[in-house]
This record gives structure tokens, sequence and C-alpha cells, in this order.
């Protein structure tokens, strides 16, 4: 069996035997599929899963794969995508499903309720109702906005060093995001041009180091968008009730490398829904692709 999960800043692949334990990962870089774009994604997604069962001591073909990928809502987007698969003789039957699906089954199972947030590059929420109907909020990727998320944290850090690239004041965070990239403070903005989205959002850990220092800019940005991420899973928490204990499970890179963060996460979320009950490790979405494959 073979699990993928295909996000936007990266593909992961897990090998396991036919009873679903563990034999090997492998990661590759970013494998959400776009529109046109199938083949790119299923390129990503094969370097994973080679280097998977490279390490687990196995060959192609696999009897199951089970690929979870960003960008897999729409149908033709998801038969694109299957086919290219298919194309790379990975494994005997090929699975394309969305995001939300492998990470609310490795969160709860094939029908728990609870919402699963995630927050690395970009952003996103969905639940799983008690009454087994499925909900998102977020994921509008980065020009719309992502709230919360590293991409997010690092525009607005780079929009408010604009005052200190006019000569004014404070330079202290400017400096910081220079330094993260290597290049002159002045050559900031050139650098931000060229930048990728996953580019922008390796500054993140930069603004968040100077917010636990005491950085003001950085504070401010921070704890907004801790707020902004946190007011994204309203519409989902509300549709559990007044009361309703909800499970919140979490992941993506962000809050599980920066638990600082995190616990402004969860606790602007408690401050409204009290009765969340947050887990303690991040969900491992290629589990729920996995899973999937053993019902399969």
């Amino acid at each position: 069996m073979i699990g993928v999960d295909a996000g936007g800043s990266r593909t992961l692949a897990l090998v396991a035997d036919a009873s679903g334990a563990e034999l090997a990962r492998g990661e590759a870089g970013p494998g959400a599929v776009r529109p046109g774009h199938a083949d790119a994604s299923a390129a990503a997604i094969a370097a994973a899963c080679r280097t998977a069962m490279q390490r687990s001591r196995l060959n192609p073909p696999a009897d199951v794969l089970v690929a979870g990928a960003s960008g897999a809502g729409r149908e033709a987007e998801r038969l694109a995508l299957e086919q290219s698969i298919e194309a790379e003789g990975l494994a005997r039957h090929v699975r394309v499903t969305t995001d939300a699906e492998i990470a609310l089954e490795a969160a709860f199972g094939p029908a728990g309720a609870g919402v699963v947030l995630i927050a690395g590059t970009g952003s996103v929420a969905w639940a799983r109702l008690p009454v087994g109907a499925t909900a998102r909020a977020g994921g509008f990727g980065p020009a719309v906005g992502d709230w919360g998320s590293a991409h997010e944290i690092a525009t607005q850090a780079l929009r408010a060093v604009r005052t200190a690239l006019n000569g004014g004041e404070p330079k202290e965070l400017l400096n910081r995001l220079a330094a993260h990239v290597g290049v002159p403070a002045g050559d900031l903005p050139r650098w931000a041009l060229g930048a990728s989205v996953p580019e922008i959002a390796s500054l993140a850990p930069a603004v968040l180091e100077a917010s636990r220092d005491g950085l003001s800019a950085a504070r401010q940005i921070v704890d907004a968008e801790a707020r902004n991420l946190a007011q994204m899973t309203a519409p989902l928490l509300e549709r559990f009730g007044e009361g309703t204990a909800i499970s919140l499970a979490w992941g993506g890179g962000l809050l599980r490398d920066a638990p600082d963060y995190r616990r402004l996460v969860i606790g602007a979320i408690r401050e409204r829904w009290p009765e969340v009950e947050a887990r303690g490790e991040p969900v491992d979405a290629v589990r729920g692709a996995v899973a999937i494959a053993l019902r399969l």
C-alpha cells in the first residue's frame, strides 16, 4: 500500500504492508494539482513514492496507491491526476482524493466528527459533523489570502518594513528579514519580487523569533494572524452547536514547528469555544491515505 499527501509545499509518501504497518517514507517537492498541470503533480508524487519504495526495498507496482492532493476537489483535476499517476506505473490500482479526506480520516477515522486545522505555507480547515456531512473553511491560496499561514505572516511582515525601507524606523524587523534570506536590507524588495510562495513563507520563522524576542512590530503581526487563523474556524465550529464537545486536530509545518504560535491559535479558539479539545500531536494525513487504501 502507498499513501500520499500532496500539498503546496511538499509531497509525502508512505509505504505500508498489507496490515497497514509503516515500512518507509519518501518526500519530494510540491504536489498540489493545478488545472492543466496534472503531470507536474504526478511527477512529484512519483518521486516521493519511488524514494519510499527504495527505502522499503520494494519495487513497483504496489497493490494500491491513494493520493490525497490539494487542488483535487474538482472532478476534472482528480481524474487528470489519476491518469497521470497511473502512467507512472506505481501501483495496480490508483485513487486520487482530496487532502481534506485523508486528513479527516487520519484524525477521526472513517466516521468520527471533529475539525482539522492545517497551517503551513497556506492554511485551511475541514470539519466532519456528527451527521456525517463535511465542510471547509479557508484554503483560498496566497493571492486571496491564507489567514494565519506562514505566507500571510511573512507578507504582513514585508509590508510592515516599508517605512524602514524609506529611511524611517524601526529597522530591526527589516534587518532580521534581510539577514534571514542573506541579502542586504535595501535588496529585500528585489528579493521578494523574484521569490516563490514557499520562499516568501520561509520568512515566517524570522518573524516568529522576532515576536518571541519582544519586537513589537513582529508581535502585532503574530498576534493578529493567530486570531485570524482562529476566526477562520468559526463557521465550522458554529455548526456543532453550543456546548458540544469538539475535537480539534491540527497539522502543517507552521503549527507543528512553532508551538508558541500554536498555543496562541488554540487559546484564541478556546476563548469563544471553551469546549474545544485540542489534540496533543499533529495529524499525520498520509496515514489517512493508507487507511483508505486498506479499505479498497
